[in-house]
């Protein structure tokens, strides 16, 4: 998935596979199995915080490899995935596990993304 080409599937397959993950460390609702997480009090909603800064940073890195190597007509359809992420990991992260959880999850898209796209920079990650 490291060249454009196979960016026209899912955008977002790998913050999906990783929401997946996060879901069962949920289920699991064990805090032993997470890092300690970070997250944002000084973000707001109005800035399209998600109120993990790992997830911010992810989203916000995310965003900006796409637009740089991408054509306008599909980076705007991944700017509205990225959209829909950052709503969904915003209300998933409504307690202090759950933002453990997120960040722990974020920080391992960071890592696969700089795998996946390497022809971008990536700072933060496992």
């Amino acid at each position: 998935m490291a060249g454009s080409g196979g960016l026209s599937g899912s955008p977002l397959r790998s913050a999906r596979w990783l929401g997946a993950i996060f879901l069962l460390l949920v289920a699991c609702d064990d805090g032993a199995l997470l890092g300690a997480g970070r997250s944002s009090d000084r973000l707001t909603s109005n800035d399209g915080s998600t109120g993990v800064t790992e997830c911010d940073s992810y989203l916000d890195q995310y965003e900006l490899c796409m637009q740089a190597t991408l054509p306008s007509h599909q980076f705007t359809q991944q700017q509205n995935g990225i959209r829909r992420q950052r709503t969904s990991w915003k209300t998933m992260a409504d307690s202090p596990f759950k933002k453990q959880a997120l960040a722990h999850v974020c920080r391992q898209a960071i890592t696969t993304a700089r795998e996946e796209f390497q022809a971008c920079t990536w700072h933060g990650g496992l």
